[in-house]
């Protein structure tokens, strides 16, 4: 396959948070990381081994897909394969000028920011329309540019019917028509892992988790062997 490289970008759950060589975080850790904080035991390093292609980790614990969608801008190149592993649509990046460098709102946070936003701007159908505009437009730039990529996703949010979701205001025909649409041009490109997300799947076939609860070493090697048989085999049969 024609790739000289693997990256892949996400969360904690891409840069391998509790697996036993996947290093601690750094008091002055960042997104100014280096691609050694990052775990060699993770699905798609594992692919990337099974390529035999460099790799790098471009993952911080607890970003959003904001962020996500900001270093595919960042770290693409046309040589590339790209993971891509999208996170809860709860989360809300912004970039701190103050301290120069992004930042996260999430509800479990207790700071009075987190707690502002999710008492005042946060609504279901709003985020799922930014989040499917942050896919969306990761998948244009990638396509535009001829760069394989594989998605996956830790919320089954983005792929639900809307009836799921709470009332509001913003649940009118207008907005469920906007999020419905992006859904249909999004939902083809999630990869799935037997009709789960990577989390459900590990607890569905009884893989460990660490005690913060990421999937641990069995559930990654399982991982890979499960997307190199149903993803990359079938790309590789593409550039035959």
């Amino acid at each position: 396959m024609p790739y000289n490289r693997v990256i892949a970008i996400g969360d904690s759950f891409t840069r391998g948070d509790e697996l036993a060589d996947c290093p601690e975080y750094k008091p002055d850790w960042s997104s100014k990381f280096k691609c050694e904080d990052t775990s060699e035991s993770t699905w798609p390093a594992l692919i990337a081994k099974s390529l035999n292609c460099n790799y790098e980790c471009c993952a911080v614990g607890g970003r959003g897909n904001q962020w996500i969608s900001w270093a595919c801008n960042a770290y693409f190149t046309p040589d590339t394969l790209c993971i891509v592993n999208w996170t809860w649509f709860e989360r809300f990046d912004y970039f701190d000028v103050s301290v120069d460098d992004w930042r996260t709102t999430h509800p479990r946070h207790d700071e009075k920011l987190d707690h502002y936003f999710y008492r005042n701007l946060d609504s279901d159908v709003w985020n799922l329309h930014r989040n499917l505009q942050q896919i969306h437009s990761t998948i244009s730039l990638l396509k535009q540019n001829n760069v394989n990529f594989i998605m996956t996703c830790l919320d089954n949010s983005y792929l639900n019917d809307l009836k799921d979701f709470r009332p509001g205001k913003q649940s009118n025909t207008v907005w469920t028509n906007a999020v419905s649409n992006l859904q249909e041009q999004v939902v083809p490109h999630i990869v799935d892992f037997e009709g789960m997300n990577f989390l459900e799947w590990s607890k569905h076939n009884s893989f460990e988790l660490g005690p913060n609860g990421h999937p641990l070493e069995k559930a990654h090697a399982e991982a890979a062997k499960y997307i190199n048989t149903n993803v990359i085999e079938g790309m590789t049969n593409e550039h035959r």
